[in-house]
Order: structure tokens, then C-alpha cells, then sequence
């Protein structure tokens, strides 16, 4: 009776590590591109994901906390976008405040994000806090902490994951028309595919009135392949991005493009904006151009806001 319950015990420990490897063998390389790169914001997407230097709004949590006290404003935004390479549906909501008397600038925001990449299915949440803090009108400084929770099912494995992470980032603007980005992602490196290490930077120029000109680039450290060496060290992706925005008093027009350092495709993207005193209504895509997997995203969002006085 005992030597039959090892047995038992020995050939379930045996079957459950079968399938453990099973996991690891066969799990997709799925990427949700948490880090701004694809899911940059509306605004950003409409110029090709480049705004890290002027990261206003609800774009500072997303791209660079610093930028929220760039401009004194209150703002409360939703939005949508879907992108069609892994059936993405990526929905957020979040309030931005900078209108403190010395231009103290925080956030509170929280997304959702569903997939179906490479035959599996991804399912996360995220919620957080940022804060920024400028010095005078030359030097800005800030932070993001965020809640994750993750999951995604494959070949009958399910893996799931949560914790904290935190990105922070640094804006300079020696001059009122020019400004240059740093900021680094999900800096305690959570390993996963959907919060990716990264570091970003960006330069921002105000040529004319109302004409904004930005590139920005990505360097992105992606999970390691679990079935590599251990020595193997993880895979590596660059991206560059640029574009620039027209405001006008009812209407913002934006374009942009860049290099999906991930996938190797090179995109366009545009956007609109309609603008009134009291929010806006932003509309914005994204169009592979080159590469052998074309993807194409979408995105809307809406916006209230309070003019500082």
C-alpha cells in the first residue's frame, strides 16, 4: 500500500514537471509594450509615441512624470485604443492636477489591457500615483508608482503575476521653446514582458507659435527567453520616433512616425484634436508601413479640463 502511494506521488510529480516544461518550452513571446513605446497615450500616438519633453496632462504618467508641472492645468481623462497585431483593447482613466501655487503637479490613474498575442490570451491591471516637482522654470523632477497585476494563459499554462514598479523621469528647459527627456520604466525590472525595463529620452523644440517638433527614442530591455542559457543575457530593442503638433484655438492637428524596435516595422501616425474651454476630444491612429507583420492602432480619448488662472 505505501510502495503504491510513492508510486502514485512519484508519477504525479513526475507528470506535473512534464508539464512545467511544457510552460516554458512553448510560451509565446507576447509583449504589451506597458512602457509607452506602443501605448504612448492618444496624444502621443497621433505623433508617433514622441512627447517624452513635452509630457503635459495625462501623457506625463505614461511617458514622463516630470513633464506633469510643464503646464499649470487640471485635467480629467478616458480613453480607448485597439490595436490589431494581438487583438489589443487598452482602456484607462485618470486625474492630473499641477495648478498648486508652486506648480506641485500630481496624478491618479488606472488601466485595463486584454490581448490574444500569439494564440494565448493577457489580461492586466495597473493603477498608480505620480508626482512631479519642478525647481524654478529650468529643471523638472518626478515619479510614477504603480500596482500591476498580470495574467496570461497558453497551451493550457497559466502564469500570473503582480507587484510594484516605478519609473522616473527628469525634464530639462534651459529655454522656454526647448526642452530634453530622461526617464527610465519600470525600474525594479518586474522580468515580464508587459512591464519591460526601458530607458527613454526626448528633445522637444517650439519652432513657432503653436508648432510643437519632438523625436524621442527607446532603449528596451525584453524578458529573457526561459529556455535560453542562463548566460544568455535578455534581448535588447531600440526605437526612434518623431512628429510634431499644430495648436490652434479650436483644433490641434499632429503627425509622426518611427521604427517598432520589437517587431522592425516602420509606421506613420496622426491625430486630431478638438478643443474647447472646457476639454477636448482627441482622435488619433497608428499604420505599419513597412515590415512582414503590418499592425494598425486606434485610439480616442476624451478630456476635461480648468485653465490655471
Amino acid at each position: 500500500m505505501a510502495q503504491a502511494t510513492y508510486n502514485l506521488a512519484m508519477r504525479s510529480i513526475a507528470i506535473s514537471g512534464a508539464m512545467a516544461l511544457l510552460c516554458v518550452a512553448f510560451w509565446p513571446d507576447a509583449r504589451a509594450f506597458a512602457d509607452g513605446t506602443a501605448l504612448p497615450g492618444i496624444r502621443a500616438l497621433g505623433t508617433g509615441g514622441a512627447m517624452r519633453a513635452a509630457a503635459t496632462g495625462d501623457t506625463g504618467p505614461m511617458l514622463n512624470p516630470s513633464g506633469i508641472s510643464l503646464m499649470r492645468s487640471y485635467s480629467a481623462d478616458s480613453s480607448y485604443e485597439y490595436g490589431s497585431r494581438d487583438s489589443t483593447h487598452d482602456a484607462r482613466i485618470s486625474l492630473v492636477d499641477s495648478t498648486s501655487g508652486l506648480n506641485l503637479g500630481g496624478a491618479l490613474f488606472y488601466a485595463y489591457h486584454r490581448g490574444s498575442p500569439a494564440g494565448s490570451s493577457q489580461s492586466s491591471q495597473l493603477g498608480g500615483v505620480s508626482l512631479s516637482f519642478p525647481f524654478g522654470n529650468l529643471l523638472f523632477l518626478g515619479g510614477t508608482a504603480k500596482y500591476m497585476d498580470f495574467s496570461t494563459e497558453s497551451n493550457g499554462c497559466t502564469f500570473t503575476k503582480s507587484g510594484f514598479t516605478f519609473d522616473a523621469g527628469i525634464t530639462v528647459r534651459p529655454m522656454q521653446y526647448f526642452a530634453l527627456a530622461l526617464v527610465g520604466y519600470n525600474l525594479t525590472n518586474p522580468g515580464i514582458s508587459f512591464a519591460p525595463q526601458a530607458l527613454g529620452g526626448g528633445v522637444s523644440l517650439s519652432a513657432f507659435p503653436g508648432l510643437l517638433l519632438l523625436l524621442d527614442s527607446v532603449l528596451e530591455r525584453g524578458s529573457k527567453d526561459p529556455t535560453a542559457p542562463q548566460s544568455t543575457p535578455p534581448s535588447k530593442a531600440y526605437y526612434v520616433m518623431g512628429g510634431g503638433e499644430y495648436l490652434g484655438e479650436t483644433m490641434a492637428a499632429r503627425l509622426g512616425g518611427g521604427r517598432d524596435g520589437v517587431h522592425k516595422n516602420g509606421y506613420l501616425s496622426g491625430g486630431l484634436s478638438f478643443v474647447s474651454t472646457v476639454g477636448a476630444l482627441d482622435i488619433s491612429l497608428r499604420q505599419d508601413v513597412s515590415g512582414e507583420r503590418k499592425s494598425t492602432f486606434v485610439g480616442v480619448a476624451a478630456r476635461l479640463f480648468v485653465p490655471a488662472k
